[in-house]
């Protein structure tokens, strides 16, 4: 056979998955029905177990910077956050296009174990090589595996109520938040860090049952690129990338180290700073829902932009924040702004795709961008504040992160629309 020949359509090539063709559609399912609604509740236990459990981790930090691995400089504990960060988002690359070739339900299974598996195991480690194989490695490529493709099996039953029902399923994050950190902390005072992961375990090990309930009713794609090349040259939508990897790598350096800077600068109680977390997801519940409503009226790129610019003047405001009281008024603040932020992303790429096919190709290309910017920002940040606790730094190394973000994400419009600034994108 000649060399020079296309390979056929049955022949994986280096940038491509091999398609599945024993996928049986429901494409005749009821729209909205009980069955949608039950989609949107399997959604929302994906953002639960998924960017519920990544927004937890400023506890592990805290913790591990205090106590469990207090022997070890904070730029290498933050290795464990920036590891599962990167892989939550850089698998996306490999499981859209699974997905799209009708991998839904092998997705679904594999994320759920990891997940599981990964606490269960977390539970027993004692050693930081331990906890970067399960909390990092395992939990993150779970969480990577289970993210993309909920939103878009919700998309598949709904019409009229999309918005409502993609708001609902994200209000998990939220959710997951609040009760992973409360539990984490609660349960860690009085039956140690074990008993403490575990029942975070069990929890997510209940919930998973309904993550299983959801289906993808629609037919394998054919066999497609993981990488859409001709995006490198769409400048509004590179620019949208470049703002979104500084605006993520902002706003987590905060919520990672909100905890440990408000012990170290001011006269907080332990039972409070434990609570600012939990405040901060409570705060993005209102930023997710309020403010992605209003973001469909507005754009969502123009949203984005807004409460990017409100975060950046919130990080530097913690200059200023030397009470309790401050500190829960700027938690609440930024929780409301970064909720926002981190749930318009997909609206935001796809407000910039003119092809609705390259869609998936490219939420995966930006979360694999921002999956890069999350593997390093933790151990910079864990750098800046060593062992001396530069929080002047660090803050100043957020606040800049997010005001690039602001002007990025400003010059992605621009570059779509000019400089109508009226007009919803």
């Amino acid at each position: 056979m000649d060399t020079s020949e296309k390979s056929d359509d049955n022949t994986p090539t280096t940038d491509s998955i091999p398609s599945r063709e024993d996928v049986v559609p429901d494409a005749d399912a009821p729209k909205e029905g009980l069955v949608a609604w039950l989609q949107v509740l399997g959604a929302f236990c994906v953002y639960l177990n998924t960017w519920g459990l990544l927004n937890s981790y400023g506890v592990f930090q805290t913790y591990y910077k205090l106590d469990f691995l207090s022997s070890l400089p904070t730029s290498t504990i933050g290795w464990i956050g920036s590891l599962q960060g990167a892989l939550f988002f850089a698998v996306s690359i490999i499981v859209g296009p699974m997905f799209d070739l009708g991998y839904f339900r092998s997705l679904m299974w594999v994320g759920t174990a990891f997940i599981v598996v990964g606490m269960f195991l977390l539970s027993i480690s004692s050693q930081l090589y331990q906890i970067i194989l399960t909390q990092s490695v395992l939990v993150g490529i779970g969480e990577g595996c289970l993210f993309l493709p909920a939103p878009a099996v919700v998309a598949q039953y709904f019409d009229a109520r999309l918005g409502l029902a993609v708001s609902l399923a994200s209000v998990g994050s939220a959710v997951g938040g609040i009760i992973y950190p409360l539990i984490f902390t609660r349960i860690l005072s009085s039956l140690g860090f074990g008993w403490a992961t575990r029942v975070m375990g069990f929890v997510l090990l209940a919930t998973s049952f309904l993550i299983l309930l959801m289906k993808s009713k629609l037919k394998p794609a054919p066999t497609r690129s993981i990488i859409d090349w001709a995006s490198f040259t769409d400048v509004p939508f590179m620019l949208l990338n470049l703002g979104l990897v500084f605006g993520f790598m902002g706003l987590y350096v905060i919520m990672t180290y909100f905890q440990l800077y408000a012990l170290s600068r001011t006269s907080i109680s332990a039972t409070l700073a434990d609570n600012l977390l939990i405040i901060i997801n409570a705060g993005s519940l209102v930023g997710r829902v309020v403010l992605g409503y209003l973001a469909d009226k507005t754009g969502s790129i123009n949203m984005q932009t807004a409460v990017a610019l409100v975060a950046t003047v919130l990080t530097f405001s913690l200059l200023a924040a030397h009470t309790p009281a401050a500190l829960v008024v700027v938690a609440v603040l930024f929780g409301i702004a970064s909720g926002a932020f981190l749930g318009l992303p997909v609206a935001s790429i796809v407000r910039l795709s003119d092809d609705p096919s390259k869609i998936g190709t490219r939420i995966g290309m930006t979360l694999l961008f921002v999956g890069v910017g999350a593997l390093i920002s933790y151990p910079i940040a864990g750098a800046i504040v060593g062992d001396n606790n530069n929080w002047l730094g660090l803050i100043i190394f957020s606040g800049v992160l997010l005001a690039a973000s602001t002007i990025v994400l400003a010059m992605s419009r621009i570059a779509k629309v000019g400089k109508e600034w009226t007009k919803p994108l």
